[in-house]
C-alpha cells in the first residue's frame, strides 16, 4: 500500500497575498501619520496610527494562520498514519482508533487508551453567510475536507459518530 500525503489546500496562497496587503496598508497609514501637515487634528493623526497598527496586526496574524497550516500534514500508511499538526508529530496505528466523533467541521479521533487528537480544517472560505472548510491535497490531487477523514475512518475500521 502507498504512501497517502495530505496537506492543506492550495487556497492559503491567498492568506499570504492578504497579508501582504495588510502590511502594505499599515505601512502607507503608517507614513501618513508621519506627513501629517499642521495644524490637523491629534485626534485625526492618533487615529490613523492604531489603524496602522491594526492592521499590521491583521498581516501577522494571517501570516502566522499561513505558516500553522502549512506545517499540517497527515501521512497515512499501512498500518498507521502520522498527524504533523503545528510542527508536532504523532503516530497512530489503525488499530489504536476507538471511535471518530465529529463535531461540525472538527473531528475527535479517540483512542483505546482513552487518549483523543482533534481534527480541525486548516483553514474556511467564508462568502456571507456561508463557511466552507478548505480542502486538502492529497498525493497532488485537491480533494474536499472530509475525504480525509472518510479514508481515517475505513482503515481504522469505524465508522463517524455525530456528536
Amino acid at each position: 500500500m502507498e504512501l497517502v500525503r495530505y496537506r492543506p489546500g492550495e487556497v492559503l496562497k491567498w492568506l499570504e497575498l492578504g497579508a501582504g496587503e495588510f502590511r502594505r496598508q499599515a505601512r502607507a497609514r503608517g507614513s501618513e501619520v508621519l506627513r501629517r501637515p499642521d495644524g490637523s487634528a491629534v485626534s485625526q493623526t492618533i487615529r490613523k496610527a492604531a489603524e496602522a497598527a491594526l492592521d499590521l496586526g491583521k498581516g501577522a496574524l494571517a501570516e502566522l494562520a499561513k505558516l500553522q497550516a502549512e506545517r499540517t500534514e497527515y501521512l497515512l500508511g499501512e498500518n498507521s498514519f502520522e498527524a504533523i499538526q503545528a510542527g508536532r508529530l504523532r503516530s497512530i496505528r489503525y488499530d489504536a482508533v476507538a471511535e471518530i466523533r465529529q463535531k461540525g467541521d472538527a473531528f475527535q479521533i479517540v483512542l483505546n487508551n482513552g487518549r483523543s487528537m482533534t481534527i480541525r480544517p486548516p483553514a474556511h472560505l467564508v462568502v456571507g453567510r456561508l463557511r466552507v472548510p478548505v480542502g486538502w491535497i492529497r498525493n497532488g490531487m485537491e480533494v474536499p475536507y472530509h475525504v480525509l477523514l472518510d479514508e481515517l475512518s475505513a482503515r481504522c475500521g469505524v465508522n463517524i459518530q455525530p456528536s
